[in-house]
């Protein structure tokens, strides 16, 4: 199962945020005033030149589009500026304190046509304007957008380690992790024991596998700030993905003891306790952050996978389902929905959701193992064998594709190949001794008069190993 992470990334501006965003939504106010009072002015002008009725018809609506153009204008530096949501998500000295936009759809929307409407309305004046619109179009999810506007403000300023910092954060948003390190290691350069940047780096480094690159930049961000709760919840990320399951546990438990109604250290400490075999702490945990945040399509994922895990396959489905509404054509929760269908023998359909699951995403090999599983359901042993090694030469000895290819091989009558291949993957994840004890694709092994109580032997009781 394919479980999404939330991370949090924090920034630091270059002034109070109070005074940048005065700046930007008052100070040159009179200005931009001005400039349609000369607009109109010099219109009315032309009206009292006027010599014919065409003439004037002609003014009259020129006048009224200035007039609706003003209204538009300030209609919508109203909504940038009102964002409540957006404030709250802002550093007191300006930039976004988050690695991923976190508003609700609707104010999202809002945000993205609003800030649109400022760009075609008001050219930008300088640094500060790039800088600020680069942020509101961050957080409405619009990050190419953001990226022409922190790319604006950097050709002013080539060195501002908060803009460069923002800009990592944005490049990581659209995937492209190299520069957004280029970025991070820049601002660094300048500001080496900023704890905000080293955790925001610390993001990056997880997401291209550099698991302890990515401790060592958030240890050193708590040795600088050692109660900030989302550099706990970003350490707790690397060290879920290290399988060191139980401190991650420690330092989500301490983040939300800081910051108790955050949604997404609910989800993570969720996807903890999934990691551990704990679901129905994980599902308590999933229930809660969605009461906080009731259209993230990252925990609805999340839950549908320890549903799962509790074999209540049709609300699972039902939590997929409104997770690709969402956020259509994620490849994680297509897989997702492929392996639950499989376990339901919808087997055609989860065929379709796993090659769908490869055709948007990348060639990962946990989505292989879950089409070669597919295929060893409907009997298509040579493909599906295939596959595996394909999984298995990308990812050696991964306990995950090991678990699928034991289900495969049982499914496939090969007990003594099987039983060998679930020792394994509970050796390399300890998760998957409970999660075998009640698959129904292990039953002909389970079953089995010669191997059964071997596989009693290795995956334990409910009550003990």
């Amino acid at each position: 199962m394919d479980v999404w992470a939330l991370a949090i990334g924090t920034a630091k501006g270059a002034w109070r945020f109070a005074t940048a965003w005065r700046r930007w939504g008052q100070e040159n106010r009179a200005e931009i005033d001005q400039t349609y009072r000369d607009e109109l002015d010099s219109l009315k002008e032309d009206l009292a030149d006027a010599d014919s009725d065409e003439d004037r018809a002609r003014i009259r609506g020129q006048i009224r589009s200035v007039r609706r153009e003003q209204r538009l204008f300030y209609r919508a530096r109203r909504d940038v500026l009102m964002s409540k949501a957006l404030v709250e998500r802002m550093t007191p000295k300006g930039t976004i304190t988050t690695g991923a936009p976190q508003l609700p759809a609707s104010e999202r929307e809002t945000l993205r046509i609003a800030t649109t409407l400022l760009q075609r309305l008001e050219p930008a004046i300088g640094f500060a304007d790039h800088f600020l619109r680069g942020n509101a179009f961050y957080e409405a999810g619009d990050f190419e957008k953001a990226l022409v506007e922190y790319n604006a403000a950097l050709e002013l300023t080539p060195d501002d380690p908060d803009t460069l910092n923002n800009r990592g954060l944005t490049l990581d948003n659209l995937g492209r992790y190299e520069e957004a390190l280029a970025d991070y290691n820049r601002a660094l350069e300048r500001r080496p024991d900023d704890p905000t940047i080293l955790n925001n780096r610390g993001l990056t480094l997880d997401n291209v596998g550099r698991y302890e690159e990515a401790l060592a930049d958030h240890n050193r961000s708590l040795e600088l700030r050692p109660d900030d709760p989302t550099i706990l919840n970003n350490r707790g990320l690397t060290l879920d993905n290290l399988g060191r399951y139980e401190e991650a546990l420690a330092d989500y438990n301490r983040s939300l003891h800081l910051r108790p109604d955050d949604a997404a250290t609910f989800s993570n400490r969720g996807a903890a306790l999934h990691n551990l075999g704990r679901y129905e702490e994980a599902l308590a945990d999933y229930n809660r952050s969605l009461h906080l945040r009731p259209d993230d399509a990252a925990t609805f994922n999340n839950r549908g996978a320890a549903l799962t895990g509790l074999r209540r396959y049709d609300e699972a489905l039902a939590d997929y389902g409104r997770s690709l509404e969402l956020q259509p054509d994620h490849p994680a929760t297509l897989n997702n929905r492929a392996l639950t269908l499989a376990k339901l023998g919808r087997l055609p359909e989860a065929l379709s959701h796993a090659n769908r699951s490869l055709e948007v995403g990348p060639d990962d090999p946990d989505r292989v193992s879950t089409r070669a599983l597919v295929l060893a359901k409907l009997g298509q042993h040579e493909p599906a064998f295939a596959d595996f090694a394909r999984a298995l030469a990308a990812k050696p000895a991964e306990p995950g594709i090991l678990y699928d290819r034991a289900c495969a091989l049982s499914v496939a009558g090969r007990c003594e190949d099987s039983l060998r291949d679930l020792a394994d993957a509970i050796t390399g994840h300890p998760r998957y001794r409970a999660q075998a004890r009640n698959d129904p694709d292990l039953e002909p092994l389970r079953s089995h008069p010669g191997w059964g109580p071997k596989f009693r032997e290795i995956v334990g009781t409910e009550e003990g190993s």
